[in-house]
């Protein structure tokens, strides 16, 4: 049994994307602190301020 609304047919033939995120790149330094002490998950890096340093890159080639 097939569904023929008009709304229907719109959304399966409406182009489609996989979106997908890196959660560094979207997590602030301090809700990653925040998390980790809620989890209790030691985390490799000593402050904010070190996380902030340690994503100051200008390119994405490994060091």
């Amino acid at each position: 049994m097939t569904n023929d609304h008009p709304l229907d047919q719109l959304i399966r033939k409406l182009p489609k994307a996989e979106l997908h995120l890196h959660i560094e790149g979207s997590l602030e330094p301090e809700m990653m602190f925040a998390l980790a002490e809620r989890n209790e998950i030691v985390l490799p890096y000593a402050s904010v301020e070190a996380v902030r340093a340690a994503y100051n890159f200008t390119d994405l080639q490994p060091a």
